[in-house]
């Protein structure tokens, strides 16, 4: 064992720098793409408890922009169109407007102008919240107005009643797109009393098709969220990947499926932002998008952008939302749309950034051929010493050589 020492001593350093070499190759590539560590953002909450106070934390500051933005091509929409001249109700825990992507640009009815919870202000921002200095944020629409509708108690308790109220304020109220913030009963006649009002408005109603949350006492699966009114527009979260949760509440039926999972926006106070997963949080990503649309394509009614949004999603399983194909593209025919689907969690894509794919297929030919650069150099680390000591003549099977094992 002795002999082989002087061998390793000479071909350590050289193994070394070779793997130091791969490193100092690979570890760029992969931090080029790469951003700071994320911030830990709060949870934004559903409801608060009959103890807990109101939400009062302004966040933490944030100046990256969130994924969706990306994700839904919104730099290049925006060219096009940033929701101007139209109205998004919100319907939901109330929404406040002193955070400067909302300021100015919310208005109330009754006493909704306040949000004890923060979830309703939420939603506004990813619906419409507006760029501001330093903040990579932006709402799906930023310049869009923004009506804010209670349709919850004042500490999020679900009110049935409040929520179909609410979509009716919301329409006589002026609202083109309406946001609701939890899954409404198809079957419930004073929701198709409120979806009657919101069509004579002339008014696109964008719902939750499941649950944010189904918390359970004995920790059993919760039933399905009710179907929705057919008229309205009904959203599932996806994330990321593209896909839907594994463990995401359940539907009875979807049209399509947007960004909702790990999503970013404002709190009711402060400029800081929090995070939360939900379908209605997808279901206020689609109500900008609704916004983009009739900004873009004033000449259509509410059924006709809802149409519109469902011709020119990306195929699935589930079809996917596309702000860019729905405000630029061309519809296709009734006929090719894609057909709602009761049920499914299969993969969705959506839109990437146009250098994503080469540049994560640069990073992986790059640590390829890294590491392939390691293993040939060390192959030769352990055969050129041996080869020099038999002065470079054929060896046979089972000699070493002086400096063997």
């Amino acid at each position: 064992m002795e002999r082989g020492t002087p061998s390793m001593r000479r071909r350590t350093p050289l193994i070394l720098c070779t793997l130091a070499l791969a490193a100092a190759t690979v570890l760029p590539a992969h931090a080029a793409g790469a951003a700071d560590p994320p911030v830990a953002l709060p949870g934004m909450p559903e409801r608060l408890a009959p103890d807990q106070k109101c939400t009062s934390f302004a966040g933490r500051p944030l100046a990256d922009a969130p994924w969706t933005r990306r994700a839904l091509g919104l730099d290049q929409v925006w060219q096009l169109s940033q929701g101007q001249g139209v109205t998004v109700a919100v319907v939901s825990t109330g929404v406040s407007g002193v955070t400067s992507v909302l300021k100015g640009r919310v208005r109330a009815l009754g006493d909704a102008h306040g949000d004890c919870v923060g979830r309703g202000s939420f939603l506004a921002g990813i619906a419409a919240g507006a760029t501001a200095p330093g903040q990579g944020f932006s709402g799906v629409a930023p310049r869009t107005e923004i009506l804010a509708v209670r349709g919850t108690g004042t500490r999020g308790e679900a009110d049935p009643v409040r929520m179909a109220d609410g979509i009716r304020e919301a329409a006589q109220g002026g609202a083109d797109v309406i946001a609701v913030g939890a899954p409404l009963d198809g079957a419930d006649p004073r929701v198709r009393s409120a979806m009657a009002a919101a069509t004579r408005a002339d008014a696109l109603v964008v719902v939750p098709a499941a649950a944010d949350s189904t918390p359970t006492a004995d920790g059993g699966a919760a039933p399905p969220a009710p179907a929705p009114p057919q008229q309205a527009l009904a959203v599932v979260a996806s994330g990321p990947d593209g896909g839907l949760a594994d463990r995401a509440p359940r539907f009875t039926r979807a049209d399509l499926t947007a960004p909702g999972t790990a999503l970013v926006g404002p709190g009711p106070h402060g400029d800081g932002k929090w995070t939360g997963s939900g379908a209605s949080l997808a279901a206020a990503v689609t109500a900008g998008t609704a916004a983009l649309v009739r900004a873009y394509h004033p000449q259509l009614d509410a059924q006709q952008v809802r149409e519109r949004l469902l011709r020119t999603t990306y195929p699935g399983d589930l079809p996917a939302l596309d702000p860019y194909g729905a405000v630029a593209g061309t519809a296709p025919e009734p006929s090719q749309a894609p057909k709602a689907q009761a049920t499914g969690a299969g993969a969705i894509r959506l839109r990437e950034a146009d250098d994503t794919g080469s540049a994560r297929t640069m990073a992986l030919l790059v640590t390829g051929g890294s590491l392939g650069t390691v293993v040939v150099v060390a192959f030769l680390a352990a055969v050129v010493p041996r080869g020099r000591r038999r002065g470079w003549r054929a060896g046979r099977i089972g000699d070493h050589g002086p400096g063997g094992a």
